[in-house]
């Protein structure tokens, strides 16, 4: 079935859209969340966090536009945010793994604004194909740097040392952009 069908049908609050859905996209938006949440909780959190991600696609279906985004993807939007902030509140401290994280808790919301939205996939799109790849994986489905590494074929330094200079040319293609970073991490896009 085509996808903006489904998304009609969805938005129509009609439940047979969002079985469909959740028969095709669970164990991907389950992975997601456990990537997030790791060995930090229990099997039960990521179940319920995985509910949630179902239970606000639901409640916000009239929010996806299907001209700018895929079910795939704003169900992977929800998934990693609703995650972030099931473990923020388990442990707070636990969200400040890195020093210099891209993503915020409030991304996903700010992602949301159009424009910043299209200017984020563009300066991704430029990236080289590896690169971004190890990006997406790094900051948007929340691997380790040592998995993303053994997924790859390659060090682990060779991958924190790609995810830093893409962070840097990001850094550098949105700012050139308009949007200008004082003394922020990239991640307030």
């Amino acid at each position: 079935m085509e996808e903006s069908i489904l998304i009609d049908r969805l938005k129509q609050k009609q439940a047979s859209a969002l079985e469909e859905i959740m028969d095709k996209y669970v164990g991907y938006a389950s992975t997601i969340v456990r990537n997030v949440i790791g060995d930090y909780m229990k099997s039960e959190d990521v179940e319920e966090v995985v509910s949630d991600v179902f239970a606000l696609l639901w409640h916000n279906a009239e929010r996806i536009r299907e001209e700018s985004t895929s079910i795939k993807s704003y169900l992977a939007a929800i998934a990693r945010n609703q995650a972030l902030k099931k473990l923020r509140n388990h442990n707070p401290r636990l969200c400040e793994l890195e020093d210099d994280v891209w993503i915020e808790s409030d991304l996903g919301e700010r992602l949301e604004q159009s424009e910043k939205k299209r200017m984020l996939e563009w300066a991704l799109s430029l990236m080289d194909e590896s690169d971004r790849e190890i990006f997406v994986r790094h900051y948007f489905f929340m691997e380790k740097t040592a998995a993303i590494a053994n997924r790859l074929k390659m060090k682990e330094s060779t991958v924190r040392s790609r995810l830093s200079r893409g962070r840097s040319y990001l850094r550098q293609v949105l700012t050139e952009g308009g949007y200008a970073f004082e003394n922020e991490n990239i991640g307030n896009v």
